[in-house]
């Protein structure tokens, strides 16, 4: 088979880092090799996000960036800002430039079948002919110019119609991942419609994946040498939406956790990438604290403490005080937790006495990070043609006070971690070759970084000298490895922590 080079970019969520990863392992089967710059490859494929305008922006600019770079390459544009793309207009006079393909993410996984695969109706080729090496494909697949292809539909503001949807499950997976915690997609789309949010135009209805493949997936993950996986989704509070069989989110973590937990507790752990409040019930909160398997960190789709603006942003359906009964419950059987949660700053309509309510939220929580973002008008949905839309400067300040109050929660649990006798830490010790990331090129060690059990970042000055064997000694490969340590500090970066001797490990 012949060999041909490639280059990824992925931008936004973790859900978009597990289809990339998808994309390389499948190319890597089809003769591609990865490269480590875009000059280099044949192919480059930009996996995009469009949740904010500035990651729509973003991939605008990487797509101008590498045509630079990589000027002879096919260049392919995917991912949720490519349905925006379509119907960018620069400024006049303004430089830019476009793909050769441009591929919708309702349709991204017909790249699985490799770059130089023909579009079907819905992708749109913005050049009928690519130069490629002797105008052959690598893949040996059908090299003939595609014909024009209309456009997949724009997104047109004030309609609601979604693209058309396959119905199966996209056939994404993956056997390793290119980062020591792998993602593990058991969720697309959305159908809620949250007035600010793009995603349900750009990434349709709701699609769930079957049992059987997400514990067969996390095995494979598992025995490669990974101790912690993400379980991932778009809304997760939407699992088995339209498939009764399938049971509710609640119901797969169970399932997953009864099928792999017998043999990989203690050796690994499941971390959930986000819920929102409402879910936290009490069949919830039961599931919760009964997987063996299962961080104590959840990470909350919050979005804002104001019930007046979390009802205009279409998310009424829960209220803080769900969250703070579910913590409450939580915390009589995790002691310590880590909790995190997404924020919304500048909304419109927000007032001061919003935000003040926000602030006193977050007094109360024992929140131990964020991620805040200042409110992003996008196109096609409810809030963009809201009144009372927030000056971009106002925005701004009130995300850097709503940031303010969430690093003082953060530095008081850190200090507060500084009073347990151990934690256990999943390191970013190595990619998938099992080449160490943490090692500089001479060979010299660098510091050893990665998160505890309750999400913290921690790092350690130099690699660990008994981590190998812990490892072996835990059944896992010696890529990866939950590893015994203390805090020592905090610092700025995190947790500054020290090995402690493996309990086997007994001196004469």
């Amino acid at each position: 088979m012949p060999t041909w080079k490639f280059f990824l970019v992925t931008f936004g969520c973790k859900v978009n880092q597990y289809e990339t990863q998808a994309l390389r392992e499948a190319w890597q089967n089809l003769g591609g090799v990865e490269c480590s710059t875009p000059a280099e490859a044949e192919v480059v494929c930009v996996n995009s996000c469009a949740i904010t305008s500035k990651g729509e922006r973003d991939a605008r600019n990487a797509v101008f960036r590498l045509r630079r770079e990589a000027p002879k390459a096919r260049l392919i544009l995917t991912g949720c800002a490519a349905r925006l793309f379509a119907d960018y207009k620069p400024r006049p006079g303004a430089t830019w430039a476009a793909p050769d393909l441009l591929i919708a993410q309702e349709h991204k996984d017909v790249l699985l079948q490799g770059p130089w695969v023909t579009p079907p109706v819905g992708l749109h080729s913005l050049t009928p002919h690519v130069e490629r090496p002797d105008d052959a494909s690598p893949t040996g697949a059908d090299t003939k110019p595609a014909s024009v292809i209309p456009a997949p539909a724009p997104v047109t503001e004030g309609k609601t119609s979604q693209p058309a949807q396959p119905q199966a499950f996209p056939p994404f997976a993956i056997s390793t991942f290119k980062r020591a915690r792998p993602v593990l997609k058991v969720q697309d789309g959305c159908a809620h419609r949250c007035t600010y949010c793009i995603v349900p135009l750009t990434r349709g209805r709701p699609h769930s994946r079957p049992a059987d493949d997400i514990i067969a997936e996390a095995r494979r993950l598992l025995e490669a040498g990974h101790v912690e996986v993400m379980i991932s989704g778009i809304n997760l509070g939407q699992y088995g939406r339209g498939n009764e069989h399938m049971g509710d989110f609640w119901n797969l973590l169970r399932t997953v956790d009864a099928a792999l937990a017998p043999e990989f507790a203690g050796q690994a752990r499941f971390r959930i990438s986000s819920l929102e409040p409402g879910q936290l019930n009490e069949r919830g909160l039961d599931t919760l604290l009964g997987c063996r398997l299962l961080c104590p960190h959840l990470h909350i789709s919050l979005q804002h403490g104001s019930q007046s603006v979390l009802k205009r942003m279409g998310r009424g359906h829960y209220n803080a005080a769900m969250l703070e009964k579910a913590v409450t419950l939580l915390g009589a059987h995790w002691p310590v937790m880590g909790l995190g949660a997404d924020i919304i700053a500048g909304f419109p309509g927000e007032t001061e006495e919003d935000v003040q309510e926000l602030l006193a939220l977050i007094e109360r929580l024992p929140l131990t990070y964020a991620h805040v973002f200042p409110y992003s008008r996008r196109p096609g949905t409810a809030a963009e043609r809201f009144d009372k839309q927030v000056p971009h400067a106002l925005k701004l300040e009130r995300a850097a006070r709503i940031r303010q109050a969430v690093t003082q929660k953060q530095r008081a649990f850190l200090e507060a971690q500084l009073r347990l006798p151990h934690m256990l830490l999943a390191a970013d010790v190595a990619d998938v070759s099992g080449t160490a990331l943490n090692r500089a090129e001479n060979g010299a060690a660098k510091t050893l970084k990665g998160v505890n059990e309750y999400y913290a970042a921690c790092f350690m000055p130099r690699t660990p000298q008994v981590m190998n064997e812990n490892i072996r000694s835990a059944g896992a490969q010696p890529c990866s490895g939950l590893l015994a340590v203390r805090p020592v500090a905090v610092t700025d970066k995190g947790l500054l922590v020290e090995e402690l001797p493996f309990p086997n490990d007994q001196t004469a």
